[in-house]
């Protein structure tokens, strides 16, 4: 039996799902949803399902097992809550929400009706990305190291991305990835100390009125410490994580992790398609009734939001805040 699945959003981040969806044999596509009809119109051109400018419309009549919710992080307006109203499980892109108590509220009514989520912590699918999970269990490990360095989206096109309002900032839309990976690695944080820098993309970039960079402190709850730098004052792309301890450093970049002793260093490359692993293994979840397949579901994504809007109420304020 094929697990029946809707879009809310079809822009660009959904479009590469339903790309890999599409490769899985065990999938229906039943409706596509977008403000824009052109998108989901294309949409289910192309891989089927009923058109829909509505999504309130759309979960009320079709009858789906999964819903993907692939919308910019001010749009989210009530469709994870029709989702579990219908019982429908639902994989929604990161950051779950911009409001930290719409959030923490959703997270409540997700575990109270059993709804298996998945959200978009993509990296966590990389098969090296276990591989340092387990060699990091068998070291003494002391700090960690995350680093989130771009450009400005879309040279500063994409409006939403630039708007505070909107996207949250770099930190909370983007370097997101990074706070999930190290909170992957190394636990829960316990406390955060912020500052920032601003002054310069928004003489640049028309309504620019995010943070430029940023500096975290972090404490973990299991005693280790980190620090995190984000900027979109760059003109490439670079991030990664690097975890330190007794005569070991475990780095991470893109789909190669490094493994330097100082005598000895491994470099290990990866060859999957974490966003495949990561579809597939939502898909397998919910076709099982297995949640616990997902690394990375919607309560899990909540800490990682916390991490990220804690942040900024530590830039704002100048004093440390616990999480």
């Amino acid at each position: 039996m094929k697990v029946r699945i809707g879009f809310i959003g079809c822009g660009g981040i959904a479009g590469a799902h339903m790309e890999r969806l599409a490769k899985l044999e065990d999938v229906e596509f039943v409706c596509m949803c977008d403000i824009e009809k052109e998108k989901a119109e294309k949409s289910a051109q192309r891989y089927g399902g009923k058109v829909y400018t509505d999504f309130e419309k759309m979960l009320n009549e079709i009858k789906m097992d999964v819903c993907y919710i692939c919308v910019p992080p001010f749009a989210h307006k009530g469709q994870e809550e029709l989702c579990i109203e219908k019982g429908i499980h639902f994989f929604v892109e990161k950051p779950v929400h911009l409001d930290m108590k719409k959030a923490e509220d959703i997270a409540e009514k997700v575990k109270a009706k059993g709804i298996i989520t998945g959200v978009g912590y993509v990296l966590r699918y990389f098969d090296i990305i276990e591989e340092a999970r387990d060699i990091i269990t068998k070291e003494q490990i002391a700090f960690v190291r995350g680093r989130y360095y771009g450009g400005v989206p879309g040279e500063g096109k994409n409006r939403w991305l630039i708007t505070k309002a909107m996207s949250g900032g770099q930190l909370i839309e983007q370097a997101t990835h990074i706070v999930n990976m190290m909170q992957y690695l190394l636990g829960e944080v316990e406390e955060i100390f912020g500052w920032k820098i601003e002054g310069i993309n928004n003489k640049i970039y028309p309504d620019y009125d995010v943070e430029d960079a940023s500096c975290l402190l972090l404490k973990f709850k299991d005693g280790y410490i980190g620090n995190l730098t984000c900027t979109w004052l760059w003109s490439g792309f670079n991030s990664g994580v690097e975890v330190v301890g007794k005569g070991i450093i475990v780095d991470y970049q893109g789909n190669t992790l490094t493994v330097d002793k100082g005598n000895k260093k491994v470099i290990i490359t990866s060859s999957i398609d974490p966003m495949l692993e990561e579809d597939k293994t939502f898909i397998k979840a919910v076709a099982a009734g297995d949640p616990s397949r997902v690394k990375s579901d919607y309560i899990d994504a909540v800490k990682t939001l916390a991490v990220t809007i804690k942040a900024h109420e530590s830039m704002e304020k100048g004093i440390p805040i616990k999480i």
